[in-house]
């Protein structure tokens, strides 16, 4: 179960912040994000047992990047390169993770 929300979550992110800035799905597809973002780390923060996994906290420091700079400058500024470069670093090793299990 934690698995496929977890990968369900990285894989609505990764299409979030693939779309053009003028696409017309953009707001639906960053609000989708922000209630998936949420679900999640409400249901997994309290967890001892997902929390020490590697895949954990590389999802939730994306996540958490994600979600601040939406926060902070709202949905109509992209993410910087520099940062989405660090998300997608950290959503890979996350998969990697996830794929063995952790």
């Amino acid at each position: 179960m934690y698995a496929e929300q977890t990968t369900a979550v990285i894989n609505q992110v990764k299409l979030t912040l693939e779309l053009p800035g003028d696409s017309p799905e953009k707001a639906a597809a960053i609000e989708k994000t922000r209630q998936l973002t949420n679900a999640w780390v409400a249901k997994y923060r309290r967890d001892k047992g997902i929390t020490g996994r590697p895949s954990y906290g590389n999802v939730y420091s994306a996540l958490n990047a994600v979600s601040g700079h939406y926060n902070n400058f709202g949905t109509k500024y992209p993410l910087p390169a520099k940062r989405k470069d660090r998300v997608m670093q950290e959503f890979g090793t996350a998969e990697i993770a996830l794929s063995r299990g952790r």
